[in-house]
């Protein structure tokens, strides 16, 4: 008898309040530690967040000249989207993968590090390397560098940013 009480008091004092059970309380809007989202724009070829430029406070000298190119940018996250990303920095202009082992062979698994040099779309504005290791004794021993890999991720990214150029 005291709980159907309890119950009822509760519900009744609820009832008069201005509390409203049925409707969730909105999720505040989630910012970027710069303020908003990041935009890069194509004619400055630069960041901004909410209409402000990102610049240096020292020596007020833009962030603009970042080291990127929008459309490599775009093709290099294209080409690599089948790989995990260990991390992709467009403030220093390098995107690194996750290790990735073939499906086909087991025993081999490749790195993939991206660094842009400039921020024109010009085959030596990009560079690839392409570590590989071996699977040998129960450990992962170094087994160089994939020349030949990295040159043909490097056409496969020029192509590809050729492609989104002439589809705008």
């Amino acid at each position: 008898m005291i709980r159907f009480l309890y119950i009822f008091l509760v519900f009744s004092l609820v009832s008069c309040s201005s509390i409203n059970l049925t409707e969730p309380f909105p999720e505040p809007k989630r910012e970027s530690i710069f303020g908003g989202p990041l935009k890069f724009s194509t004619e400055t070829g630069s960041f901004s967040a909410n209409n402000q430029s990102l610049s240096n406070s020292k020596n007020n000298n833009n962030l603009s000249s970042l080291p990127i190119n929008e459309l490599l940018w775009k093709s290099s996250l294209d080409i690599l989207d089948f790989m995990s990303f260990q991390s992709i920095d467009p403030f220093g202009g390098v995107i690194t993968t996750n290790w990735f082992i073939n499906e086909n062979n087991n025993n081999i698994r490749s790195k993939i590090v991206v660094s842009f040099s400039s921020s024109e779309l010009k085959a030596t504005s990009i560079k690839v390397s392409v570590t590989r290791e071996k699977f040998e004794n129960k450990k992962w021993v170094s087994d160089g560098y994939s020349d030949g890999l990295a040159r043909k991720i490097e056409d496969l990214i020029l192509s590809r940013a050729r492609e989104l150029r002439n589809n705008n």
